[in-house]
């Protein structure tokens, strides 16, 4: 079964010279990796015991290999037989009456191998660390890529048994965003076939999703509650090898946000600061290019969800801007808050606005003139953080945000209208 979006492609960026030392260095290891990696499967899960298993075992494993070398050393999209192949060995895996949780097991344990052997080669020719980094990040999305082709496959032939295994996760799924007990965790996770994990988040996705059709679901760890009126994903060990990467790839052009990570009975919070996340997205207020970590917003989500009385604050504390010509106040606003995150040190603010030192110097005694003793009060700076984030997201340069502006005149007379017609110079 092809298509688009079925292909797999890594995303390395290696010396041509690199890249051959690399593949050379591991096509001399394919056997050895093949060899230890089904032995070590063998020996730690009952299911492959059997010698029965031991060619169909090297057959994936080797052809797996092959095939991440082959992306190695000609980059750009193979053919998609790749994901074909273990598509149909989650087919056969189902008509053997395994389920994917050994599966899924088998190809950790493969993976761990490779990886061990993948540290030796690279030793060996003397490879940068940034190149091991890369490579090992790579193997992890690669072989979640196979694994989750794998689950498609068991799916397809597991019939009836596969819309009970379905209707179990997606009770289990409710449960733990009601909040369970651990003991009711792991319960209804082993009707459900779900290995429970450790720590897990939670990922909120967009209702009514206008993203690119899913040709591959999420990989078979991940309860899928796409089916929801407000759709999630409850993700195991979210950062795990590759695992941030994977969501990414799969999430591409759709927008979602991911919560804390937690303890697996609490992902119900997760899920509350990752629908927080992506509200925030959805209205431009914090970056959305790509996957939202609802962690890497905290300051953001604080006050924007505090929006009201934060920005009655700003009207007032970021008066003085209004001494500025419309075109200037962002720029001044920008650069004070900059100002502010790196400890007044110009220099750092300057590399965050992407200025010359100077330019940040000059801007500051300005500001200095507008704000006076307030601005080096240290009582004062954390509201003015907070203030300034409410002020620039709901700002763009030349446009104030619709509730900052003058104040109404007092009452009419003569000093008003000085005081408009000097504000207007």
């Amino acid at each position: 079964m092809n298509g688009p979006g079925q292909v797999i492609e890594l995303d390395l960026k290696l010396d041509l010279d690199v890249q051959a030392k690399l593949s050379l260095a591991l096509r001399r290891m394919v056997p050895e990796i093949v060899r230890d990696s089904v032995a070590e499967i063998q020996r730690k899960i009952p299911e492959y015991a059997d010698e029965d298993c031991v060619q169909a075992l090297e057959l994936a494993t080797g052809y797996a290999v092959d095939q991440f070398l082959v992306m190695i050393e000609r980059p750009g999209p193979p053919s998609d037989q790749i994901v074909e192949f273990f598509r149909k060995i989650g087919t056969l895996e189902a008509l053997s009456g395994r389920g994917l949780r050994e599966w899924q097991a088998a190809v950790n344990i493969g993976a761990r191998s490779a990886v061990r052997h993948l540290a030796r080669a690279m030793t060996a020719v003397e490879m940068p660390t940034s190149v091991y980094g890369q490579v090992v990040e790579e193997a992890f999305s690669y072989l979640n890529r196979l694994t989750r082709a794998a689950a498609q496959g068991h799916a397809e032939a597991a019939g009836e048994e596969f819309d009970l295994r379905l209707h179990r996760r997606r009770v289990l799924l409710e449960r733990l965003i009601e909040g369970l007990g651990a003991h009711e965790v792991t319960d209804l996770a082993g009707e459900a076939d779900w290995p429970v994990p450790r720590r897990a988040a939670a990922v909120a996705l967009q209702p009514g999703d206008p993203g690119p059709p899913w040709h591959l679901g999420p990989p078979a760890d991940v309860l899928d509650g796409r089916h929801r009126p407000e759709p999630c994903l409850i993700v195991p060990d979210p950062e795990g090898p590759g695992r941030r990467r994977g969501l990414e790839t799969m999430l591409r052009g759709r927008a979602a946000a991911m919560g804390p990570t937690v303890p697996v009975d609490r992902v119900g919070l997760s899920l509350r600061w990752a629908r927080q996340a992506l509200e925030l997205s959805l209205r431009g207020l914090v970056p959305s290019d790509r996957l939202v970590i609802a962690t890497e917003h905290l300051p953001a989500m604080t006050v924007l969800r505090n929006r009201e009385i934060v920005a009655h604050s700003a009207a007032q504390r970021l008066r003085p801007l209004l001494e500025l010509r419309a075109n200037q106040r962002y720029r001044f606003a920008e650069t004070l808050s900059a100002v502010l995150e790196s400890g007044s040190h110009a220099a750092v603010a300057a590399e965050r606005l992407h200025v010359h030192p100077q330019t940040v110097r000059l801007r500051m005694r300005k500001l200095d003139q507008l704000f006076g003793a307030d601005l080096h009060d240290p009582d004062l700076h954390l509201e003015f953080l907070m203030v300034l984030r409410v002020w620039l997201a709901e700002a763009r340069p030349g446009v104030d945000p619709p509730w900052f502006g003058p104040r109404e005149p007092q009452g009419a007379g003569a000093g008003g209208a000085v005081s408009d017609a000097v504000r207007a110079c």
